[in-house]
């Protein structure tokens, strides 16, 4: 088993992949105890999720976040997350869409990308709203009016409030941690993160995505370091492992299947990579998970 993909913004009508946007009401996703997957997944489109009342714990890549009142996720496309409610009635938002819904609106194509909130990292894609909590139920509110209206400019109004959530609470990030402004406005890092996302398993070597970028391996590997504090091998290892861990929770594969799946020449040699890199080998990691 595989971890599950959802493709569809509309996780009510999962067969609708062409949709690029949807939003649901969380009490009601939750009532009927069919959309949100009981187990650990990922999606293809990006997620907004605000719980305005409720408590729980939502995992997104091995790190362990409190679902409590007022309280907002973003999610890149290819996390894995597990979302468990405790409180029986939560209350809320699920802002679904993908890469394409801002292509029209927006002339700086990775704009969304570029943003911390939607970090591959996860860092910055939880916090709580206090300071800005009617902001954005005010925010919200409009979107759930407008999703109602048929309207020629419909659209882009939603497009609009959208961006204005992601950019209300992007700012606040940017102000809490100053050093985002210069990572999210250098789109060179951007391209790398996305041919990252896009060819680890098969490319393991900072040649390769120099050569993609258009640039030297010493000038990426010195913006990289500039800019996030690792170098470029250590970026590529560090989504080499998080994808083994993935596969090690997360599927039933053996050791040589994700040895395979990850393009490592045999089993001993991810098995020596998986140590180098966590201190555990790849059977002591899982095993250590599943105690």
């Amino acid at each position: 088993m595989n971890i599950p993909l959802l493709k569809s913004c509309d996780i009510q009508k999962r067969d609708n992949q062409k949709n690029n946007f949807a939003v649901h009401n969380l009490s009601e996703l939750v009532k009927e105890d069919l959309y949100i997957p009981k187990t650990p997944h990922k999606h293809s489109f990006f997620q907004i999720l605000y719980v305005s009342r409720g408590a729980g714990i939502h995992y997104v890549d091995f790190q362990e976040w409190e679902i409590e009142d007022g309280t907002i996720f973003f999610l890149s496309p290819g996390q894995v997350h597990d979302l468990r409610f405790t409180s029986k009635n939560p209350e809320g938002i699920m802002i679904n869409f993908n890469e394409d819904f801002f292509n029209d609106f927006l002339s700086q194509k990775d704009f969304i990308n570029s943003l911390p909130v939607f970090s591959k990292s996860g860092k910055y894609g939880f916090r709580k709203v206090d300071s800005c909590k009617s902001e954005l139920e005010s925010t919200i509110a409009k979107i759930l009016k407008v999703i109602k209206y048929d309207s020629l400019y419909k659209k882009q109004f939603i497009q609009t409030l959208v961006l204005e959530i992601v950019l209300m609470i992007a700012m606040k990030t940017k102000d809490e941690n100053p050093e985002n402004e210069i990572i999210s406005n250098n789109y060179l890092l951007v391209k790398f993160e996305k041919l990252l996302e896009k060819y680890f398993m098969e490319a393991h070597h900072p040649k390769f995505y120099a050569a993609h970028l258009s640039v030297t391996s010493n000038y990426l590997n010195t913006l990289c370091k500039k800019l996030t504090g690792k170098t470029v091998g250590e970026v590529i290892r560090s989504r080499i492992v998080l994808e083994a861990k993935r596969l090690l929770v997360n599927s039933e594969y053996t050791i040589s299947q994700i040895a395979y799946e990850l393009y490592f020449e045999d089993n001993s040699y991810f098995t020596k990579f998986f140590k180098t890199n966590t201190g555990l080998t790849p059977v002591e990691f899982r095993k250590s998970i599943n105690k």
